[in-house]
């Protein structure tokens, strides 16, 4: 069988400026699955800077197999290269990218496309992915499914300043009954981007004047959802597989900053913990109801009384999947393979990889460092994935970027030695002294 990983970016990337390097290379597990099934032929087609698939300079074999179209290439355009390679399946491996999370409804525009020439492709729907993109839809589409949800107040932004450029308008009514709204809403509360990517730009809020001083402010640009702030621990999973056969995994529970948010540049994961049967069921019933197909990433609190919460979808891999990749000692491809592309074609039942997990993994993000330095840790003991972003246009010391580590192993005196190796590299870093808590 021919099957071809693909997937798009709808943004200008520059990568003189913006560099990312994986350890293993990406390459070195796609030519690992292809060793692995000779009886199908296995292509990438992608844009820059295409996560998660071969690097653009691996080996020869490898280059054969992949092609890295221009960033200028519409969605029409993609979905013709990708049937000149006469695909039996297609499967989407969907990054992300900023300030848009809408890479996931860019495949599956393509992936329409591949399904009406007659090309089996495993991606989520346009509509299950633009329900994930919008928080707000995000929101009433889980109180729809019957999950519990958190109050909540959506703003208009448009509506919300429109009387500033209308003199007929002597109040705002929209505005006054949004803020009225929010008056209902038990404080603390949380504001987000209705749109925007991971946690980037959430806000928390512990007075009712904060929440207007913030509306009223040049910080309020775009859409905003406001909801109650859920106490409780966070926690992320992912969900592979296609529509009667998920494999759920198990919980890794998250860092949060000084306002009880996961920052996506600065958390640690640390796992895995127990998949509970309630959680399991949950998620089922969530995959189920979005008619999930593929990969996707589920944020989630667990608060004080035990009970769980769904605070956000992501249709995509994600930044847990290498993490994953690492816990269960497989590439991201083979990960893909025996959770959704075998229950695909060959109408088996979920794949059950648990038992494969190691018992400890942790994900922590260093500060920037030279190939050699990252060699030099690819070499410890634990030491799974180096995962370096860089960005050389980085204005800011914080912004330039960091580098992933992800350790796992059976015992965990091996990841406490490997933090404290760290520590002494990297002293005074409060990520890693956030590690050594979280596997103290």
């Amino acid at each position: 069988m021919r099957i071809v990983f693909y997937s798009t970016n709808s943004n200008a990337f520059n990568e003189e400026t913006f560099k990312i390097k994986v350890m293993p290379q990406n390459a070195s597990g796609f030519s690992a699955l292809s060793l692995a099934h000779p009886e199908h032929d296995f292509f990438c087609v992608t844009q820059k800077p295409g996560m998660f698939l071969p690097e653009d300079k691996s080996d020869n074999a490898v280059n054969q197999k992949i092609c890295f179209l221009p960033q200028e290439t519409d969605i029409e355009s993609f979905t013709e290269a990708l049937i000149a390679l006469k695909p039996d399946l297609a499967i989407a491996m969907t990054f992300w990218i900023e300030p848009y999370d809408w890479l996931p409804v860019s495949d599956a525009l393509v992936g329409e496309k591949l399904k009406a020439a007659g090309v089996r492709t495993i991606c989520h729907s346009v509509e299950t992915a633009l329900i994930c993109f919008d928080k707000w839809r995000t929101h009433n589409e889980l109180a729809r499914l019957g999950f519990v949800v958190a109050a909540g107040v959506f703003c208009d932004h448009d509506l919300y300043f429109c009387a500033g450029s209308n003199k007929e308008v002597l109040r705002n009514v929209y505005k006054e009954s949004v803020l009225a709204q929010i008056r209902s809403l038990q404080l603390p509360l949380i504001i987000k981007d209705t749109t925007g990517l991971s946690s980037y730009g959430m806000t928390v809020a512990h007075t009712y004047g904060e929440v207007a001083g913030y509306l009223n402010s040049k910080r309020n640009n775009s859409n905003r959802l406001i909801e109650e702030f859920i106490k409780g621990r966070q926690f992320g999973l992912e969900i592979y597989g296609v529509p009667g056969a998920y494999t759920v995994l198990p919980p890794f529970e998250f860092s949060v900053n000084q306002y009880g948010i996961t920052s996506p540049k600065q958390s640690v994961k640390y796992g895995p913990c127990e998949l509970t049967d309630d959680l399991r069921e949950m998620m089922l019933k969530l995959a189920d109801g979005l008619g999930l197909c593929g990969a996707a990433q589920v944020d989630l609190i667990l608060d004080d009384k035990g009970d769980w919460h769904i605070i956000e979808i992501n249709p995509r891999l994600s930044g847990m999947s290498f993490t994953y990749a690492a816990a269960c000692g497989r590439s991201i491809f083979e990960l893909l393979y025996t959770t959704v592309l075998e229950p695909a074609t060959k109408v088996i039942e979920p794949v059950e990889i648990t038992a494969e997990l190691k018992k400890f993994v942790i994900s922590l993000k260093l500060p920037l460092m030279s190939e050699s330095q990252m060699k030099e840790l690819l070499s410890l003991p634990g030491v799974k994935i180096l995962n370096q972003t860089n960005d050389l246009a980085a204005k800011q010391e914080r912004e330039k970027g960091f580098c992933e580590c992800i350790l796992a192993a059976q015992e965990k005196e091996i990841l406490q030695k490997a933090v404290a190796r760290f520590e002494k590299l990297f002293p005074g870093d409060a990520i890693i002294l956030q590690a050594r808590k979280m596997i103290a």
